[in-house]
């Protein structure tokens, strides 16, 4: 596998605040307080982890129990007796529930904290890794479809047209009908016609079919994937989790109007040193969702009462005593859900990506106030995956992936100067201008010397300029032939490492590119990623 990089600081489309973290040196005042490579944080964040061991027995039971639904590894029996461990630690990640594996960063953050753990352990820290299912999450319309190359190299886009029976309900909770079956049809339509596509469809059919929902799916597709390493998935929606983090949800309702001060100081404080605050907090924002008949409704706090977004109201009293008995009704804002998970397991590193990394900065104050701890957060890997025929195109025009990142008309022009200058149109016209010139010269000194020789002369200019012009309809059409082809390749180039100009990594799900480079580049991968990535990785696998 061939392996190159640039750093993931002048990444497209990256913000300010993900550019300072990832590019600080490890001295650097950071915007969290452990920075990812400073020598001591891993250590230091470990020691503060105090994890109560009747925490520990439950957590391990609900995360046994789970992950043997789903289909649990021996290398993920290993992993559970871990963690029942005192002492052991956890890395975490996660994404939304998605069909057919989501994008296909969501496997690159899985992998990077499985590196993650094996370069704790080189420090004598123990940890697993653990793959947080957000399933609470209800914006179906963002992870009810997937983004495929298809067998011509172009993005197409699958849909699971299927509704859940409460519209607002946790995207996890949305049951897998027999429309599916012909989600599976058109992917099997599009992937490329080979074996390791065929073998990507087998597992896909068996994880997302009729009678599963989308977060169960989900899970079995990560277990499924992630096997070989060992890698815990944990579904939030158990009440058994909820009933575990009530103590949480409680000092929330609690504490809310201090909450949403220390948040609105976070804000500024960001502002101020330049960055951005991802989520708005408004002056009657709180931290928790709350479930009414199944919808997943957002709470307002104003005149010392909660408010849900369908109107209804409740005291502090009564949400406090809704967080004590029914914990399981509450659900936790995208600030708070760190929170939640942290409070959960003992973290000791969170891989997120960028958006992830910027909730996380906007949440300083909460594991403050909360959880008295904060866990280091690592940036998950970033990868472009070149296939042979692609690479063969950039050595044709001598790019580089910064080239294909740097837009569209740099990239076509970049391209087109392999073939032609931009003055050739201009050297046709001052030659023909000079052509013209001077054989005026020469009829005007024949006429002087032999006047029968003039006639033979303008014929003769005529028929030099005939050349001349038929010479560059001849080179325009040759232009016009390679302009043809640049934009050809320049389009092939795009579809397969920066469609709709956003990374490969966010279009495409991961099935697209299991399916295009086979499963062995699960391994690959995993061979080549960096545990504390400061680079995006353009890799070739064999």
């Amino acid at each position: 596998m061939d392996r190159t990089c640039i750093p993931l600081d002048v990444l497209p489309h990256t913000s300010r605040l993900f550019r300072n973290y990832v590019g600080a040196a490890d001295e650097s005042p950071s915007i969290f307080p452990h920075h990812y490579r400073a020598a001591e944080s891993f250590r230091d964040a470990a020691g503060q982890l105090h994890y109560p061991d009747a925490l520990r027995k439950s957590v391990v039971e609900v995360l046994a129990e789970q992950n043997q639904r789903w289909g649990l590894s021996p290398a993920g029996e290993k992993n559970l007796s871990l963690l029942a461990k005192p002492g052991c630690c956890a890395v975490v990640t996660g994404q939304q529930v998605g069909l057919f594996t989501g994008p296909a960063f969501a496997i690159y953050k899985a992998l990077t904290a499985v590196k993650l753990v094996r370069h704790l352990s080189e420090q004598g820290i123990e940890s697993v890794p653990i793959f947080w299912l957000a399933t609470e999450d209800h914006d179906l319309a963002e992870v009810n479809h997937c983004s495929i190359q298809d067998r011509d190299g172009n993005p197409q886009a699958i849909a699971y047209p299927g509704r859940p029976e409460v519209e607002g309900s946790p995207a996890g909770t949305l049951p897998l009908s027999d429309a599916v079956n012909a989600s599976l049809e058109s992917l099997a339509s599009l992937l490329p016609d080979s074996s390791a596509a065929n073998d990507v469809l087998g597992w896909l059919s068996e994880c997302y079919r009729p009678g599963e929902t989308l977060g169960s799916a989900f899970g079995k597709s990560i277990a499924r994937l992630l096997a070989k390493y060992g890698v815990l998935a944990i579904d939030p929606l158990d009440s058994r989790v909820h009933g575990l983090t009530a103590s949480l949800f409680e000092t929330v309702v609690e504490k809310t109007p201090a909450l949403r001060d220390a948040l609105h100081a976070r804000n500024q404080q960001l502002i101020t040193q330049g960055l951005h605050a991802q989520v708005r907090v408004g002056e009657t924002s709180t931290l928790l969702f709350v479930y009414e008949a199944g919808k997943r409704s957002v709470l307002q706090f104003q005149n010392g009462e909660f408010i849900s977004s369908t109107g209804k109201k409740y005291s502090s009293a009564e949400l406090l005593n809704l967080a004590k008995k029914h914990p399981e009704q509450l659900s936790p804002t995208a600030l708070l859900r760190p929170v939640m998970q942290d409070a959960l397991l003992p973290t000791v590193a969170y891989v997120g990506g960028p958006a992830e990394i910027a909730y996380l900065a906007q949440s300083v104050p909460l594991y403050e106030q909360l959880l008295g701890r904060m866990p280091v957060v690592v940036p998950r890997a970033s990868v472009t995956v070149l296939d042979s025929p692609i690479q063969r195109v950039l050595g044709k025009y001598s790019l580089g992936i910064a080239d294909v990142f740097a837009g569209r008309q740099q990239l076509r022009e970049k391209m087109a100067a392999k073939f032609f200058s931009e003055d050739l149109t201009a050297r046709f016209a001052t030659a023909a201008e000079g052509l013209q010139q001077q054989m005026e010269a020469i009829q005007q000194a024949l006429q002087k010397l032999d006047p029968t020789l003039v006639e033979a002369a303008r014929n003769g200019a005529q028929k030099m300029l005939y050349q001349l012009t038929s010479l560059e309809r001849k080179a325009a059409a040759s232009v016009q032939g390679k302009s043809d082809q640049v934009e050809r390749d320049a389009t092939r180039i795009e579809n397969a490492l920066y469609p709709d100009k956003s990374m490969q990594e966010r279009v495409y799900c991961g099935a697209s590119i299991l399916a295009r480079f086979g499963m062995n580049v699960m391994d690959e991968l995993y061979d080549n990623l960096d545990p504390l990535p400061v680079d995006h990785q353009i890799i070739s696998p064999a």
